[in-house]
Order: structure tokens, then C-alpha cells, then sequence
């Protein structure tokens, strides 16, 4: 009986977790995908940064602004709480400020600005970690 119990809770708890991934739309599973782009595009930004791998900085930057799309495409109102339905402005806030840092580092690191380009990588840093603090909190 015990067995029984136990495979019929296993079930409810899995199909409630199937049930909510279909919640997702097909734009909020891209934007997941894509902020585990960014996340990546960061740390092979630091990684190369340490080893001074210009080509490596260039190809996570222009990784990270390509990625930057899909903050736009998703209005998130659709899967935050309703006190948080007026952030999408400060995220789309978050997505221009993170695509100027990026371009920019790009052009510090072609004119050979290092310190420029740090100071590039610090705000982008910042402005993810704005946008995380204030949206994730819940």
C-alpha cells in the first residue's frame, strides 16, 4: 500500500512539474536558453581576459550582444508576479545599458584601452546583476 502511495505522489509531483514547463511559451524557453548563452559569454569574457586572449573577448562579446535579443522579445509581464509587472521597462533599461558596455569594450579592446575595457566588464556585470537582484527577488 505503501508503494502505491509513494508512485502516486512521484506522479502528481512530476506531471505539476511537466504542467509548468509548458506554462513556458516558446519566447520565455529561448530566453532562458539565452541568458544561459550570457552567463557563458561572461565568464569566457573573464577566463580570456586572464590569459589576455583578445580573439576569445571579441567572440563571447559579439556571443553576449547577439544573445541580448531575447530580453526584448518577451514582454516580462507575462511570467512575473503583478508586483513586479511595470520591470520589463527597467529590463529593456538593462538589455540598451549591457549592449553600450559590450560595444564598447569592443572598441576599447580594438584601440588597446585594457583599462577601458575592464571598466566595460565591470558595468555589464553590473547592470546583469541590477536587472537579476531586481527581478529574481521574490
Amino acid at each position: 500500500m505503501k508503494k502505491i502511495i509513494v508512485a502516486i505522489i512521484a506522479i502528481m509531483l512530476t506531471s505539476s512539474l511537466f504542467a509548468s514547463d509548458v506554462k513556458a511559451t516558446k519566447a520565455e524557453k529561448k530566453l532562458a536558453s539565452d541568458m544561459r548563452v550570457m552567463l557563458d559569454s561572461i565568464v569566457d569574457m573573464q577566463k580570456a581576459g586572464f590569459y589576455d586572449d583578445v580573439r576569445v573577448i571579441k567572440k563571447a562579446t559579439d556571443r553576449l550582444i547577439v544573445s541580448l535579443d531575447s530580453l526584448l522579445a518577451v514582454d516580462p509581464a507575462s511570467y512575473l508576479p503583478k508586483e513586479q509587472k511595470h520591470a520589463g521597462k527597467f529590463a529593456k533599461k538593462r538589455e540598451k545599458m549591457i549592449r553600450m558596455y559590450a560595444n564598447d569594450l569592443l572598441e576599447s579592446l580594438e584601440a588597446k584601452q585594457y583599462d577601458d575595457v575592464i571598466e566595460n566588464y565591470n558595468q555589464i556585470i553590473r547592470q546583469c546583476y541590477s536587472c537579476h537582484l531586481r527581478i529574481r527577488r521574490r
